[in-house]
């Protein structure tokens, strides 16, 4: 990872990064927060970035703390945080000691994004490991489904406005082989930079292969907007969304 890539993104970041927390269409991230949440616990938001994903878990927690690489992007979300019980601190999720960073539940949202298998486990193993025992893990990853079917749904509005349906074919073929830089590793450029996308069993594989029990996997569903760029307001089929897994710490 590009330390100085974030870096430079820390001024505008939720104007040039996406933010689940506030594109969450039904509220999956704070009602999973509240359930897991005690005021008596402890939580980390590993990958925290400018702190909007810190901020809408802090309320259900004891203390947060949110972990990130970039030290701009954490000056950026101090500035923006005032709650009491929330503090940041700098660390390479790849490299770090989890034992430094102990927590009943671990967040880590849109953070398994690296096309390198050996770096996305090295984050996952270091984040699972620093949940203590009887804790839980939830992270969000991006759906290579969904992304698959966004495609489709672009061909449907296309044919709907008018164009013919070959044609539209065509120009959605044409983009989906610019993106998808590797479908059998669900490598997508997204932004320009590849990016990680998981089948659900994959995502559930990878947490239980690095420490977490009993992983269940649902949506989180976000407007069409995210990923279509003129998605008409009344759109007939279900949001894009990503993949948000939770499990155990045995």
């Amino acid at each position: 990872m590009d330390v100085d890539y974030w870096n430079r993104l820390a001024v505008g970041f939720s104007e040039s990064v996406f933010e689940v927390t506030e594109r969450d269409a039904r509220g999956v991230i704070r009602k999973t927060a509240r359930r897991l949440g005690d005021k008596r616990a402890t939580a980390a938001d590993f990958g925290c970035g400018a702190g909007a994903s810190t901020r809408a878990v802090a309320p259900f927690f004891k203390r947060v703390t949110g972990v990130d690489f970039s030290a701009k992007l954490l000056a950026v979300a101090r500035a923006k945080t005032d709650a009491d019980n929330v503090r940041y601190r700098k660390a390479d999720l790849a490299a770090m000691d989890p034992r430094l960073f102990r927590c009943d539940v671990a967040f880590c949202f849109n953070v398994l994004l690296s096309p390198e298998t050996s770096a996305r486990a090295a984050i996952a193993a270091n984040v699972i490991g620093a949940i203590r025992r009887g804790g839980a893990g939830v992270f969000i990853a991006p759906s290579l489904e969904s992304e698959l079917r966004s495609y489709q749904v672009a061909l449907a509005c296309r044919t709907g406005a008018g164009f013919a349906r070959g044609v539209a074919a065509r120009e959605m073929d044409a983009s989906a082989r610019r993106d998808v830089v590797s479908l059998s590793q669900g490598v997508v450029n997204l932004g320009g930079a590849p990016t990680k996308h998981f089948f659900q069993d994959e995502i559930a594989e990878l947490l239980t292969e690095c420490g977490l029990h009993d992983v269940a996997v649902s949506r989180v569903r976000y407007p069409w907007d995210v990923v279509l760029d003129d998605a008409p307001d009344d759109m007939p089929y279900a949001e894009p969304w990503d993949w948000i897994a939770i499990g155990r710490k045995g």
